[in-house]
């Protein structure tokens, strides 16, 4: 297939296909339950069609991936080994020490019946994250809670107008959705002196009416101009076959009383373009009966888990992905496994021949049940890089970083490190060798200093002019923002200690 830019392009088999093809060729399937789950791990470039990449190595059309595959042989080990996974994940990004984010989200086109996105907080992210500090619940802004049915509220009775409308049109382009709001939050919603403006929230409205389509910027627009073309008698359209009438339904806020509903249903269109939309719609209009919260959350705004008005919403840059996908590619895959029963205490003394008469009908074939799992590593360093840098350079996590230590020295204590380095990666029976590194490159002792920040050491000892003085070295340890003096002898269980701090 060719794009816009004329390019050729390959759509390839989805690396859930490759393995589930493989996987079904070439295992033996002949498998009691107790056998799962199987798992099978791949490290792999993906491409994607990014139009604009952009963020260094957070937005790329070519990135690496590291991906799991599991398969199960219930829905209930498939959970177990779901939440495995989980904990797994916890704990790697945990080693990073990163104040990461472990958000419910939607399974998209990827399908299944759970998902969770890893995340860290960023400002550059483009995805949406609203935890809670009180419960520690945490979702993207994209998932639409189904715990429960959409709330309907009292309507307010006071006017906090002013007001601003919202619109959506379908994909057919027959119907268009108006959603009316107050402009801002009333003085306790915003709990501070100053009232928010409220932002409709796109993703519950979608939700409710599952055919609008997002992508058009001028909804009211393209809705009239389509009708204008579409009744037109020169528009080329097929008369035979006459359109789907067009439709408005009108969605309000729970804030926006019932005075202004009434009195807006009735007065006079405020526009031209207003008008052209009365004349086509008619009388197929109609007002979506519900008392509704359409407004994008807020920091400060309530938990619909525990209650309390802790909601933090921040930006953030996504690192994993975990999807257990249950039957979504293993049944139109036919993906089956044959369960034997096993054998029974009579069988144990069957001889070979016995067994191999064994009538086909006591086996019974299955479909597995999938799980997918990836870390995105390009990302993940772009990500960390951005989170933990400063103004002198970045700052490595000690379990990505090439080394935990780098030692300095100007030339006249390049004895004294070479010492210092043999005493940190010395095997001990007490504590487990520094990966340290002596930087002997003929550079000058400040160029050498800029150069280990830039590089983002996690820890750099300074044998400079304070050793020349005091025989005491530096260590600087820039992600505690500690600088500490510290003897020869003592070096190896100070840089132990911080080391496990970070």
């Amino acid at each position: 297939m060719r794009k816009k830019s004329q390019h050729l392009r390959v759509a390839s088999l989805t690396h859930i296909n490759n393995f589930l093809s493989w996987f079904i060729r070439f295992v033996h399937l002949v498998l009691i339950r107790y056998l799962y789950p199987v798992t099978d791990r791949a490290l792999a470039r993906k491409y994607r069609d990014e139009p604009r990449p952009r963020q260094g190595l957070l937005r790329t059309r070519e990135f690496l991936m590291k991906d799991l595959y599991t398969f199960d042989a219930d829905a209930d080990k498939a959970a177990d080994t779901y939440q495995k996974v989980r904990r797994a994940y916890k704990s790697f990004f945990n080693e990073l020490r990163l104040p990461f984010l472990v958000a419910r989200a939607q399974c998209g086109e990827m399908g299944g019946s759970r998902s969770h996105e890893y995340h860290v907080a960023s400002a550059s992210g483009e995805d949406t994250v609203i935890s809670c500090t009180s419960c520690n619940f945490a979702y993207n802004e994209e998932v639409v809670l189904s715990d429960t049915e959409p709330q309907i509220l009292k309507r307010s009775v006071a006017d906090l107008g002013p007001y601003q409308t919202w619109f959506g049109i379908s994909k057919d382009r027959c119907h268009l959705i108006e959603v009316i709001v107050p402009q801002f939050l009333n003085s306790r919603e915003s709990h501070g002196p100053e009232r928010k403006e409220i932002h409709v929230n796109t993703y519950f409205i979608k939700s409710q009416y599952p055919d609008l389509d997002l992508s058009i910027e001028r909804p009211l627009h393209t809705f009239v101009e389509h009708w204008e073309k579409q009744q037109s008698p020169g528009s080329g359209r097929d008369w035979a076959a006459p359109p789907s009438s067009p439709c408005l339904t009108s969605l309000y806020d729970y804030r926006v009383p019932q005075d202004y509903i009434h009195c807006r249903e009735t007065k006079s269109p405020r526009s031209a373009l207003y008008s052209k939309l009365s004349a086509i719609i008619g009388t197929r209009l109609y007002q979506d009966p519900r008392s509704l919260d359409l407004a994008r959350r807020q920091d400060g705004d309530e938990c619909f888990r525990c209650k309390e008005r802790s909601l933090k919403v921040q930006q953030a840059v996504e690192l994993a992905h975990t999807f257990n996908l249950g039957q979504r590619y293993s049944k139109p895959l036919d993906a089956k496994f044959v369960v034997k029963p096993l054998e029974q205490s009579k069988d144990i003394a069957h001889t070979q021949q016995d067994r191999s008469r064994t009538s086909p009908a006591r086996q019974s074939h299955e479909y597995f049940h999938m799980g997918c799992h990836g870390i995105g590593i390009s990302r993940m360093i772009a990500a960390v890089a951005e989170s933990l840098a400063d103004a002198q350079g970045l700052i490595w996590p000690r379990a990505i970083a090439p080394y935990e230590a780098v030692i300095l020295a100007t030339k006249a204590h390049e004895a004294v490190a070479k010492e210092i380095w043999d005493l940190l990666t010395r095997q001990d029976e007490c504590s487990a060798p520094v990966d340290a590194v002596l930087d002997d490159r003929d550079k000058d002792f400040g160029w050498k200093l800029k150069d280990a920040d830039l590089l983002g050491f996690p820890i750099v000892i300074i044998l400079g002019a304070t050793f020349t003085n005091s025989k005491f070295c530096e260590v600087s340890v820039r992600r505690l923002g500690t600088r500490q003096q510290i003897s020869v002898e003592s070096v190896r269980d100070y840089i132990a200690r911080r080391l496990e701090r970070i």
